[in-house]
């Protein structure tokens, strides 16, 4: 690994310290996941032009309502429907059976119970595309053509495992 110095604006070095502190990265790690964060989105210009779209939102609600989106029940789903609207306006034509899924975690092909699966994962490990562990799911569903079930159900204490 190659090192690189640069000089930044001091408001620049400040938002980037915050960011590490708030992240639990390093400086240099999180200028790293920037930089990768940056190409990525140049390499995908329909999604980086879909978030953007989604940011200015936010703002043109808050303006519109006076209300923080991420505060107010209203402004939340004006942004909410907003979102939907543009998924709507850019969806693509065709079936929704998708196909080969050579990066699959789980067998199951139905949009909506994706959608949670996706949404639950992500929201409980943010890194969970690029971990371990769905390295490890990936090469289970291959393997054995049968998910684990385990990262999606919590069992309570005490409460025994289910047998199939």
């Amino acid at each position: 690994m190659q090192r690189l110095k640069i000089a930044l604006p001091d408001d620049l070095r400040a938002r980037l310290d915050a960011a590490s502190a708030k992240s639990g990265k390093s400086v240099a790690e999180e200028i790293r996941s920037r930089v990768e964060a940056s190409f990525a989105q140049a390499a995908d210009q329909p999604t980086y032009d879909f978030l953007r779209g989604v940011a200015l939102m936010v703002g043109e609600i808050e303006l519109e309502t006076g209300a923080p989106v991420w505060q107010h029940a209203g402004a939340h789903e004006t942004l909410a429907r907003a979102i939907q609207m543009r998924l709507e306006v850019l969806k693509p034509k065709g079936s929704l059976a998708f196909g080969d899924r050579p990066h699959a975690t789980v067998s199951d092909d139905d949009p909506s119970k994706l959608a949670a699966r996706i949404e639950y994962r992500l929201r409980q490990q943010p890194d969970f595309s690029s971990s371990p562990t769905r390295r490890l799911l990936v090469e289970e569903l291959q393997r054995m053509g049968s998910p684990r079930v385990l990262l999606d159900t919590q069992l309570k204490p005490g409460q025994p495992k289910k047998r199939k």
